[in-house]
């Protein structure tokens, strides 16, 4: 809540500050790429060490300004001397604006779905009439967000814990919301805090996926299509809403005002597969973080990979060891597509002669890998629950298999006398993602993820009714129809690049990786993207076989209506959708807490999502929203039946306040109405410190 123009004003200075020294970086280590690759590249390389240089000073010093002071002493120093060991060519091209342009034209794809996306976003959290007011996609998870962001600041704790459940250590990935909480300690006021730093990750999505495509499909009517039907996602869920419209327009009209009815969205008809723009990378930060080095990540190792460029192991394999606290999902994802992609390099140099031998075995293990599911679902839940624990042995008998083939290959290929060349460059990225990973997944990752509810077996991910085909073709759309003859039509290369999509969707239909089995999507949509691209080759090169069909400009427009108008009518929603999130007389209430307690007190509140003690003083509450803890793996049951008592009979529970060490005791008309508060007992036992508006706060004494 704090901040003003000249905090705002540092805050800036030293975010750009890493920018220009991740594109100054990647000017030295990506020397051959055209500066606008560079560009895209060092702004994601920037972003990444803003995450964690701090961090990593902040183990020693606490999350705190000289903890960032050194943070920027160290990216000075490190980029200063890449400069003088790599000596990169920093004169800007002669190329005019206007030259650029006219080679370059086709930037503006992802540039106008960044504007789109720039513009939701300043939509999402804006101050109205003395209020804070969020968005449809951003008024349940934006609390969260908020909390992590003003309590990492706040209270400097570092490795930070939940404030939401004071005690237990934050082991959701934080750092998409720290780079935040790094521009909010340094004097920005939240709204800006929170904003610059998803404006770029932004950037770094669309221009990073436009990267990969252009590269991968080496045209540009491909890459704008692969796009579009990525970012633009939608499937046939308008149709629930066209239902009637001569008798009740309502029908159609409620995308427009009912909460989440949308047609990439309606969970009553189980549209599940929501639009990436809106869904996806507005409300989830960690997402919207993790793809905006997962993407830039592609190019760089479809480089190394497919292009032969060995160098570019190295800095790939920084930056994909730097994923695991950014986004665990979208490292699980690169992961398996290393894994395909390893494969089908091994086989490449081993089977020189035989690569048709060795598409045609690849096409058909791709062919079992998706059937099995669909055959499966005839078994889930007459014989087997859907929930059952068997459902990991089709994964493990695949994950088996692989590892096998894979060792094989490895040991040909060192028989054949190229183990070097394997431990240069795989070897290598390998050696620096376990270095640089596994105390990351020890501290943080599996602590949590072994609770029961993490990664268990479980049939269908998000599909809650619809039998596997139908659903895929609702939720999917017009795209669905040609994604599979994509696929197995595609040529050695194409199929061997989006050959992990087929690997990451088979694990995903057994194995749910959260307790929330619908994010199951964040690994699937990184699928999605490979299959976009192959799908938007085949679309393309079908489009100009029927070069001479009449119609053929019509066909192909309907088609993409169909493919869009979803995602069209989602976006549009989102544009007018407007929900208080926060009240005058809460705002108030959590300016008086910022000004007047300490960062560390602890606040007994009720459990509401809208908390404006947790997401904007950064103090502590005894415990925040289920909706939250649990979908963390955390268990809160304790916690809400000693709320219960604390708020109803105090005098009694004196020892659990001190338990808890709960500092003040709030009471509004969310405590009174959830937790049926005594304010008589409270005021007995307690001072009251802030009575404005209905909203009281209760000193609690030292016990």
């Amino acid at each position: 809540m704090h901040g003003d123009f000249l905090g705002g004003a540092a805050a800036l200075l030293y975010f750009l500050a890493f920018q220009v020294c991740g594109v100054l970086l990647a000017a030295c280590f990506f020397k051959n790429e055209r500066r606008w690759v560079q560009a895209v590249l060092g702004s994601a390389a920037g972003s990444v060490l803003l995450m964690w240089l701090p961090a990593l000073w902040a183990f020693a010093f606490g999350f705190s300004l000289a903890a960032h002071l050194l943070a920027l002493a160290l990216l000075l120093l490190l980029t200063a001397l890449a400069l003088w060991r790599r000596r990169p060519a920093l004169r800007a091209p002669k190329k005019t604006a206007a030259a650029f342009f006219r080679a370059e034209r086709t930037l503006l794809v992802p540039a106008l779905l960044w504007l789109v996306f720039a513009g939701l976003l300043l939509h999402s959290f804006r101050y109205q009439d003395g209020e804070i007011w969020s968005s449809q996609c951003t008024y349940g998870d934006m609390s969260m967000h908020l909390g992590f962001i003003t309590s990492i600041a706040e209270q400097g704790t570092f490795p930070p814990m939940y404030s939401i459940l004071p005690g237990v250590k934050l082991s959701y990935p934080f750092l998409s919301d720290s780079v935040s909480s790094s521009l909010y300690l340094l004097g920005a006021p939240l709204q800006f805090a929170y904003f610059l730093p998803m404006l770029f990750a932004a950037a770094q999505v669309f221009f990073g996926a436009w990267l990969f495509l252009c590269r991968f499909l080496r045209d540009k009517a491909k890459s704008v299509l692969a796009m579009v039907l990525f970012f633009l996602n939608g499937g046939f869920g308008f149709a629930y809403f066209l239902t009637g419209l001569g008798e009740n327009s309502g029908n159609f009209t409620r995308i427009f005002t009912a909460f989440y009815e949308t047609p990439t969205n309606l969970v009553d008809e189980n549209v599940r597969w929501v639009n990436v723009i809106v869904d996806m990378m507005l409300p989830q930060r960690a997402t919207l973080f993790g793809w905006a080095l997962l993407f830039p990540l592609l190019y760089v190792l479809y480089r190394a990979v497919y292009e032969r460029c060995p160098a570019y192991f190295v800095p790939a394999g920084i930056f994909a060891g730097a994923m695991v606290m950014i986004h665990t999902h979208s490292f699980l994802a690169l992961g398996l597509i290393c894994g395909v992609w390893l494969c089908f390099a091994l086989c490449r140099a081993v089977f020189p002669k035989d690569s048709g031998k060795v598409l045609c075995a690849a096409k058909g293990a791709a062919a079992v890998l998706i059937v099995l599911p669909v055959l499966i679902q005839f078994l889930v839940p007459a014989v087997i629950p859907r929930d059952s624990a068997l459902l990991f042995v089709p994964v493990a008998a695949a994950v088996l298999l692989f590892l096998g083939a894979l060792a094989a290959l490895l040991v040909r290929a060192f028989r054949r006398g190229l183990g070097g060349a394997v431990l240069r460059t795989w070897g290598v990225f390998l050696a620096i993602v376990l270095v640089l990973a596994v105390p990351q997944l020890l501290t943080w990752t599996f602590t949590q993820a072994s609770a029961e509810s993490f990664v268990r077996g479980w049939f269908k991910w998000g599909n809650l009714t619809d039998g596997y085909i139908w659903f895929y073709l609702v939720n999917l759309g017009a795209a669905a129809l040609f994604i599979l003859p994509a696929l197995f039509s595609a040529p050695r290369r194409s199929f061997s690049v989006a050959a992990p999509a087929v690997v990451i969707w088979f694990i995903c239909e057994f194995v749910v990786f959260q307790p929330n089995t619908y994010d199951n999507n964040k690994l699937l949509y990184a699928a999605y993207f490979l299959l976009c691209a192959v799908t938007a080759s085949y679309l393309v090169d079908l489009y100009r076989r029927l070069r001479g069909l009449p119609g053929r400009r019509a066909l192909a427009g309907v088609f993409l209506v169909f493919c869009t108008v979803s995602a069209v009518l989602t976006i549009a929603r989102e544009s007018v959708a407007g929900y208080c999130l926060y009240g005058k007389d809460q705002l108030a209430v959590a300016a008086y807490v910022q000004e007047n307690t300490e960062p560390e007190d602890t606040i007994l509140t009720d459990m509401r999502h809208n908390n404006e003690i947790a997401a904007l003083t950064g103090r502590n509450i005894v415990c925040g929203s289920s909706s939250y803890v649990y979908f963390h793996g955390l268990d809160y049951t304790q916690r809400q039946e000693d709320m219960q008592k604390m708020f109803q009979n105090p005098g009694d529970n004196l020892l659990i306040f001190k338990t808890y060490s709960v500092d003040y005791v709030m009471v509004s008309a969310y405590e009174t109405g959830n937790f049926s508060a005594d304010e008589a007992a409270l005021s007995k036992y307690f001072t009251c410190v802030y009575d404005e508006n209905g909203i009281r706060l209760y000193k609690v004494p030292a016990l």
